[in-house]
Order: structure tokens, then C-alpha cells, then sequence
């Protein structure tokens, strides 16, 4: 099983000795999630406490950092069991370190935070909890705390929500939910439900998730700013993957990469994704190249000749005719110098990395480059690499479609 989610068992059977490896991604089929969970209830997607209990281990300074004289030795291995949140992370840290939060970004004032500092916790064992309440939402599943005390539903999809879906538990002696007391506390039901509806609306939960899939469709004026064309420069971070994926999700796009090249120069100008799939553009002694990985361990090279010394704008467009293929050009200086078709488009979940400027990090896209160079970092001069998103596919919906269904099918 790969990323992609396509099957070819022949290629999988030829493959079993990578399983495991760095060339293979791992999936939890639903056995295996659930026994990940163990031994509380529920997968990932749940706001029963398999959706969301996980430990949390902490060291350093003003934690249990241990070092001659600090004081903090008796410190090291202590349990605490006081209920946080993970927004809670961010003011404990800010708190820690003694940074203070921002309230701007880019002239933008920003959002208080909702997190409270547990740092109080760390260095007192019988230290009250910090957060007393929290609400949950995760696919129509609903949840809040309060207390000890929490109400969870199971939604099934395409069904109503109805409070007769809400199911109490008292966590403080039964963790692992065990024991649904709905029945002998009505009253509390009712209050922590009222409870979380008011949390929903105050923090946009709302519309709730019904199950069809539709919201996969759909495009909220929010996330249109994530779609416009981006300018990534040398030593840029990794473009966040949902970031980057906005930029070619079944539609077409276009990579233009500004360089200066002496005679030498070589390595990795950009690449988006790894062994799961993804494309990378690259230039080595022999030419010009842009490597695209399917995700089923089958890679594709368009290959041109390598450019003279001097500057030059490599660009690859990738047309997105429907069918869910790209058919790919590569071009240097407006010339064509190579071109493929029938290129499977990657999505939703491939590429699972995002976009590097300047070399390969982390798993990389082109195995035999990253054995024989590593990360290949560019020796040239990059002066910027823009993409350039185009108009979606024409049947992208009916693609997306088609993809939730199989999505929804292999998880049956």
C-alpha cells in the first residue's frame, strides 16, 4: 500500500524486502490503528479518547533538566496527571523561556491566544489543573470536558446529530471509557452539551461535518489566498505541505526557476515530496533534468541538454487536461528541451512533503540522487523559483469524487 493509494500488488510483492525501509511510507491499516490507540478507545478521527489522549514528555530548563547543583534531580521521571491542552503548549513554552506572545504579525494584529501556561505544573506535583474545560469537534464527532467529566458522540455519517448521541464518562476513574453513565446523569449531560454548543459557535465549529464529503469540494474564501502564486528564495524553510499542495492539486501549474550556472555547477534547483511521490528539478553534468516519483516506485525523467554558463530561466509546465494525468514540458530559455504525458496527478495525499529550494530534504523524491549526493544541494546561484498556479482540471470535482469514494472504500 502506498500514499497514492493505488495499488499495484506485483510491484508491491517485487518490493517487500524495502518494507520498512526509508523508501517506504508507512499506513495503519484500521487493526493496527486501533491497537496503536490501546487501551483507549477509537482512531485518530474520534473525539473519544483515542482521538485525542496522548502522553507528553518534557525536559529542560525550568522542567527536569538534571545537572550538578540545579536542584530539579528529584524532578526527573515525575508523572503528572493534571488535564492540558495542546493549545496550552505555546503560552507554557513563551512562559518558560520568558518571550512574550506576539500581537502582530505582519501588520496583522493577531487573535489572542486561548492557551493557558502549565508551567506551574511542571514544578508542583499537586499544582491545580490550568484548564478546566475544552471542547472537541473532529468529522461530526463531538466532545467536551469539563472537570473530570466528558460527554462524547459517535457520529455515523449522513445521519442527524441529536443529543441522544452523547455518551458520559467520569475520567478520573475511568480513563479508558469504559463506562458510559449517560443514563444516571441526564442533568449533566444536558449542561456539558449546552456547554459545547456554546464553545462551537464561539470558535467557528460550525457547519458541522454531515459525512458527505462535500467540504472536500467546496472552496472557503479563506484558503483562496493560499492558491495565489508564490516566489520561494534560497535558504527558505521547507514550504508547508498543505501549502504546497494548494499550489498543484489537480490542476495545472508552472515552475520557473531563476539561476546563474558556471561550468560545474550542479544539484537539486527545487523538489516537492519524497519516496510517497512528488517531482524535483535538477541539473548535473549532463544536462537539465525533472524527475517525477508516482508514488508507486516507478520514476519518470524528462532530460535536456545542459544549459552554457550564465543565467538562465528553467521552467516546467504542467498541464492538467482532466483524466487526473499531467502532461508535462520542460523548457530552458522558452525553448522546449523535453516533454512527457500521462504523468498521474498527486493528491490529496502525495506529495506528503513540501517544497524545497535548493536541495532534496529529507526523504527524497529521486532515490539514486539522494545515494549518490545526499540532499544535493545546488552549487549554483538561485535568484528565485516561482509557481505559478493554474486553472483546475476540468473534471477536478468528479475526480475528487472519485477519489473520497475509493478513499472511503479501502478504509471499509
Amino acid at each position: 500500500k502506498n500514499i497514492t493509494d493505488i495499488e499495484d500488488k506485483d510491484a508491491d510483492r517485487a518490493a517487500m524486502d524495502l518494507a520498512g525501509g526509508p523508501r517506504t511510507l508507512v499506513h495503519y491499516p484500521r487493526g493496527w490503528a486501533m491497537a496503536s490507540n490501546t487501551p483507549f478507545r477509537l482512531y485518530k478521527i474520534n473525539t473519544h479518547a483515542g482521538g485525542h489522549q496522548v502522553p507528553m514528555i518534557m525536559a529542560g530548563p525550568g522542567v527536569a533538566e538534571y545537572t550538578a547543583g540545579s536542584g530539579v534531580a528529584d524532578r526527573v521521571g515525575e508523572w503528572r496527571n493534571q488535564y492540558v491542552h495542546v493549545v496550552d503548549v505555546l503560552p507554557t513554552l513563551l512562559e518558560l523561556t520568558g518571550v512574550a506572545a506576539p500581537t502582530e504579525r505582519n501588520g496583522t494584529r493577531l487573535k489572542p491566544m486561548q492557551g493557558l501556561s502549565f508551567a506551574s505544573v511542571l514544578t508542583d506535583p499537586s499544582a491545580p489543573s490550568v484548564r478546566t474545560e475544552q471542547y472537541y469537534e473532529m468529522l461530526g464527532h463531538r466532545g467536551y470536558y469539563r472537570d473530570g467529566w466528558e460527554v462524547v458522540s459517535l457520529h455515523y455519517p449522513l445521519t442527524h446529530f441529536t443529543d441522544e448521541e452523547w455518551e458520559l464518562y467520569d475520567l478520573t476513574s475511568d480513563p479508558t471509557e469504559t463506562r458510559n453513565l449517560a443514563g444516571s446523569h441526564p442533568d449533566l449531560v444536558a449542561e456539558l452539551s449546552e456547554a459545547w454548543t456554546e464553545a462551537a459557535w464561539a470558535n467557528q465549529v460550525f457547519p458541522l461535518d454531515e459525512g458527505s464529503g462535500l467540504k472536500y469540494m467546496q472552496r472557503p474564501p479563506w484558503n483562496e489566498v493560499y492558491e495565489r502564486p508564490v516566489t520561494l528564495l534560497p535558504g527558505t524553510p521547507t514550504l508547508e505541505r498543505w501549502r504546497s499542495l494548494q499550489l498543484i492539486m489537480i490542476r495545472s501549474f508552472t515552475i520557473t526557476a531563476r539561476i546563474t550556472i558556471g561550468a560545474d555547477d550542479e544539484g537539486i534547483v527545487m523538489a516537492h515530496g519524497d519516496q510517497g511521490g512528488g517531482y524535483s528539478l535538477w541539473l548535473d553534468a549532463a544536462g537539465v533534468h525533472l524527475s517525477y516519483n508516482n508514488g508507486r516506485g516507478v520514476l519518470s525523467t524528462i532530460d535536456g541538454p545542459r544549459p552554457a554558463p550564465g543565467e538562465h530561466a528553467i521552467v516546467a509546465d504542467f498541464v492538467a487536461p482532466g483524466g487526473n494525468i499531467w502532461n508535462t514540458t520542460l523548457s530552458v530559455d522558452g525553448s522546449p528541451v523535453g516533454s512527457a504525458e500521462g504523468w498521474t496527478c498527486l493528491f490529496p495525499m502525495a506529495p506528503f512533503e513540501g517544497i524545497d529550494i535548493g536541495l532534496d530534504r529529507r526523504s527524497p523524491v529521486h532515490w539514486g540522487l539522494y545515494e549518490a549526493h545526499g540532499a544535493y544541494p545546488f552549487t549554483g546561484t538561485i535568484h528565485g523559483v516561482d509557481l505559478q498556479p493554474g486553472p483546475a482540471a476540468p473534471d477536478s470535482p468528479n475526480s475528487l469524487v472519485e477519489v473520497l469514494r475509493q478513499m472511503g472504500a479501502a478504509y471499509e
